[in-house]
């Protein structure tokens, strides 16, 4: 299996800067690998097939 790697596709599909918690809220989705958010209905990343974050990996402060 080969390692994955960014293609640099990303950075034509990234999203427009945002708050960090409401990005996932309004349904953005993240690349660990690329660094970048995106607006995908797919579950990997259009640039390096690696799996995409829907969920925060931490709840932020003031949620219950």
């Amino acid at each position: 299996m080969m390692a994955q790697t960014c293609n640099g596709i990303c950075d034509r599909l990234k999203t427009t800067p945002m708050r960090n918690h409401l990005r996932y809220s309004t349904g953005q989705k993240r690349c660990s690998l690329c660094e970048q958010y995106f607006y995908i209905k797919d579950v990997r990343c259009p640039c390096c097939k690696t799996r995409l974050r829907s969920k925060a990996r931490t709840r932020h402060r003031g949620q219950t």
